[in-house]
């Protein structure tokens, strides 16, 4: 028999949705541990990644 998460998939999908609606970082707190939801925030240099070959498996 498997442990039972301790966040439920529709919790953290309600979690997420505050977080990128908002654009905050939700936080909730069972048994004593911390489980936290960012948005998705882009860059505000105006730069975008450059990849690298290293980042790749050829």
């Amino acid at each position: 028999m498997t442990t039972p998460a301790l966040v439920k998939s529709a919790d953290l999908k309600r979690m997420a949705d505050v977080a990128k609606s908002k654009g905050v970082t939700v936080w909730i707190e069972i048994n004593g541990r911390r489980v936290g939801v960012s948005p998705d925030i882009p860059s505000t240099d105006g730069k975008k990644p450059v990849a690298k070959d290293e980042d790749f498996d050829f």
